[in-house]
């Protein structure tokens, strides 16, 4: 098979950190950066042992081209704020408000151009020798998305100084609590600047195959860490095992449970009728982390649609996701292989919200040949930080994670850990190849015995709550549509669509 030469493991020497893990866990969850959820980390105190971390600071602010009640022009200098502190301008200034657990909403700008002009304050960026970022278009972008994009959803504009509010450990408690508990990686950043479905790609397949937005290339043909493993396989390792598994819904004409596993529908190389028993459920996820039978690599899809929507991705409400994130780290932590167990909890882009550290440039392009993509992008440099959490017994409490060289973690930093863990023969593209793993964070001698608590903050889904229908729903439907060749969506119904069109391709098809 390609990409494996041997149907035989090497047997891992015991000072490699990851002989100690046999089963590996992503969940990756949508559009919040590092600063939105996790910036507040050690707001009040040092990391412990020495460590630095790159959290905000109460100096971090960005621009917003304003006009003043006489017309004049300025420049408006839009502090970070926590969510729910009290407001420096408007009818509410100086008024402790409540936080609101869906801000931003609307959702900001999160394309390639979005992207550009939130780093370096311009649409069009150099292409073989791009500039230092700034970060000093967060504010100006997301005001341009509302006035000139959210219509097209209906929406009314919305405040774009949204952008620049963050949630605080209190407010996010269960990813803060195991980001101190176990690591936190403060420079860990997208595969690429821009949208969901090529940062997903990415953590998959190592490449996009040249696509930087969702359109018009939502589907990728590349061959998958999957894929890498099955080959393993079907050469006689028996060792290995690999799931994805992904949320449900009931459909509403035949009361029947449907699945949707997004990573299926746009990994052409998974529509093979061969792989439908590696695709599960949350709930089959949940027993087989209880049972004991975790396979090798686990990926844990959100929910990414009403109801029980929990992927966090705005304007959704976060307690949902925090809750999610609490009972996958819960299945884990009680289950008879915690001790073999690695878990990342990661997001696949930052969603348009502000982060202060610039991306680096200096990202490998998964070509050998360095063919650019759409736009002519080089993939010659990072997307933003995302939040990313890695948990295990073997991790020390307090750990900041960064990789020793000069190249930092991005997603397929998951594809080199699999591969290194695994020993899977070979690099799927050029971009794993130059990846760190992270087995750098598996320093303890001995699995620590505690159990770290989380407590989510308490949620209740209103029954009567309309839908929430964002970008990746509207797109996913469209994918849908093309796969099935079914009619168009009506949008009242497109969860309900998406949930059938997946059925028809993959739990309904003749042998």
């Amino acid at each position: 098979m390609a990409g494996q030469k041997s149907g035989k493991s090497k047997k891992k020497s015991a000072d490699d950190p990851l002989s100690k893990i046999k089963h590996i866990v992503v969940v990756m969850l949508e559009n919040r950066s590092f600063d939105n959820l996790l910036g507040w980390l050690y707001e009040n105190e040092a990391p412990p042992r020495g460590q630095e971390f790159e959290g905000l600071r109460r100096d971090l602010w960005n621009p917003l081209d304003n006009i003043d009640a006489n017309g004049i022009p300025f420049v408006e200098k839009v502090s970070i704020r926590k969510n729910g502190e009290p407001l420096p301008y408007g009818r509410n200034k100086g008024k402790t408000l409540k936080p609101d657990f869906t801000l931003p909403d609307p959702d900001p700008g999160e394309g390639y151009h979005s992207t550009n002009h939130q780093l370096f304050g311009t649409y069009e960026v150099a292409l073989d020798y791009p500039p230092e970022p700034t970060n000093m278009g967060f504010v100006n972008d997301y005001r341009d998305a509302n006035l000139y994009n959210t219509y097209s959803f209906g929406e009314p504009p919305t405040d774009p100084r949204e952008v620049m509010i963050t949630y605080t450990p209190e407010q996010a408690p269960v990813l803060n609590t195991l980001a101190r508990q176990f690591a936190v990686c403060d420079h860990w950043y997208a595969s690429i600047p821009s949208q969901t479905l090529p940062n997903r790609h990415f953590v998959n397949a190592a490449t996009s195959e040249g696509a930087v937005n969702n359109k018009p290339n939502g589907i990728c043909g590349a061959r998958t860490i999957y894929n890498h493993i099955q080959d393993a396989i079907d050469c006689g390792r028996d060792d290995l095992s690999w799931a994805v598994y992904c949320g449900t819904s009931r459909d509403w004409k035949t009361k029947k449970e449907m699945k949707f596993s997004l990573t299926r529908s746009v990994m052409s190389q998974l529509h093979d009728k061969q792989f439908d028993p590696n695709f599960q459920t949350q709930a089959q996820f949940f027993k087989a982390a209880k049972d004991g039978k975790l396979p090798s690599y686990s990926f844990v899809e959100p929910q990414i649609h009403s109801p029980g929507g929990n992927d966090q991705h705005p304007p959704q409400d976060i307690r949902p996701g925090e809750q999610f994130i609490a009972d996958v780290y819960n299945a884990l932590v009680n289950s008879p292989q915690w001790n073999e167990t690695l878990l990342i909890i990661t997001y696949d882009e930052h969603g348009g919200l502000y982060d202060h550290v610039a991306p680096p440039n200096g990202a490998v392009n998964p070509c050998k040949d360095k063919t650019p993509g759409q736009f002519g992008f080089q993939f010659n440099r990072f997307g933003v930080r995302v939040p990313t959490v890695l948990i295990s017994p073997w991790i020390e409490e307090g750990t900041v994670a960064r990789p020793a060289g000069k190249t930092p973690f991005d997603h397929t930093s998951v594809l080199a850990t699999i591969r290194e863990c695994f020993d899977l023969d070979g690099p799927l593209t050029e971009r794993d190849a130059n990846a760190p793993d992270v087995g750098c964070v598996l320093t303890l001698k001995k699995p620590r015995k505690d159990k770290p608590e989380v407590k989510p903050l308490p949620y209740r889904e209103k029954k009567d709550d309309d839908p929430l229908v964002y970008d990746l729903h509207l797109l996913v439907g469209d994918i849908m549509a093309e796969h099935t060749g079914d009619k168009p969506i009506d949008e009242d119904d497109l969860f309900q669509f998406i949930h059938r069109a997946y059925a028809k391709m993959f739990d309904e098809r003749k042998a």
